[in-house]
């Protein structure tokens, strides 16, 4: 990480990722929460007889209806569970404000909320890595999932780098993830979904397995689903495609039926394969968001 390291710009932005996971994680942590393992955190090794003493709750009983003998379930504790964070840096993610914002854009809210996770699962003992989807400036696009202070300090330099650009293929990349995964393991995605859902849908599915415990936080900005302006203006994406002449105040109404209908086709598709579904705005509460990712449920 030679050039981008030592930046000044990039070394504030680390800074203030820091500060603002920090507190984050404080304010979360100071409820008592539980952590990001799922509940059945526990692997099955064998059965062994029961003897005097042995907790009645263990006995398999589906075990003794069909054999007439007593056994109980042995289970190992799992003490790791890999998490892999997919950040979506694509073009449209630099939309609403200045790309390089620390606030107020759906990048500055997917970066903020990659930090934060980081940091938490880093806290907990749970080994963490990220995947740049699009975006450019990083000097990593892949860090395997791994504990440890300088760990962090790698993602957060790769986070604290990368700027807006290009397309994140969600299709394409969830595809090419899927192969490398660890088994038994959680991939979180922090994205807009500004892709056609028809698109990677189908993706989803081909990475759904029961060993994975996948959870998307759908970040969003409130004024482009609004339409939140006065004057007429030229609508167009970062990512390319003609622009469109909008007057929000004949548009409005109408933009508020496409995107109920969006959202509920996003919720469909990620109900089909039961992968969690938390919807963010931009201005949203990181401690709310904690909560909703970490139980494996929408907030939104």
């Amino acid at each position: 990480m030679t050039g981008p390291a030592w930046d000044a710009d990039v070394l504030a932005r680390i800074a203030h990722l820091h500060l603002c996971a920090r507190e984050a994680v404080a304010g979360w942590r100071a409820g008592a929460h539980r952590s990001v393992r799922s509940a059945s955190s526990v692997e099955f090794v064998d059965f062994k007889d029961y003897s005097p003493g042995d907790p009645i709750r263990h006995v398999d009983w589906k075990v003794a209806a069909r054999t007439d003998r007593l056994v109980i379930r042995r289970h190992e504790a799992e003490t790791e569970v890999p998490v892999t964070l997919l950040v979506d840096a694509s073009a449209d993610m630099g939309t609403g404000g200045e790309a390089d914002a620390l606030s107020g854009t759906k990048h500055a809210t997917a970066i903020t909320v990659a930090a934060t996770l980081a940091m938490f699962l880093q806290r907990d003992g749970d080994p963490v890595g990220l995947e740049m989807l699009g975006g450019e400036g990083a000097p990593w696009r892949r860090i395997p999932p791994r504990t440890g202070e300088s760990h962090l300090a790698q993602i957060m330099g790769v986070l604290a780098s990368v700027r807006p650009a290009g397309r994140a293929d969600l299709a394409t990349s969830l595809s090419q993830i899927g192969e490398g995964l660890p088994r038994r393991s959680i991939v979180v995605l922090v994205s807009d979904l500004m892709e056609e859902p028809a698109q990677w849908g189908p993706a989803f599915a081909a990475l759904s397995r029961p060993d994975l415990d996948i959870r998307v936080v759908h970040i969003y900005d409130p004024a482009e689903w609004e339409l939140d302006w006065r004057s007429p203006s030229q609508l167009f994406s970062p990512e390319g495609g003609a622009a469109l002449a909008v007057d929000p105040v004949v548009a409005r109404s109408a933009m508020a039926e496409v995107v109920s209908e969006y959202i509920e086709e996003v919720e469909q598709w990620l109900a089909s394969q039961r992968i969690g579904h938390v919807l963010v705005p931009v201005d949203g509460s990181l401690d709310a968001l904690l909560t909703a990712v970490i139980a494996g449920r929408g907030a939104g």
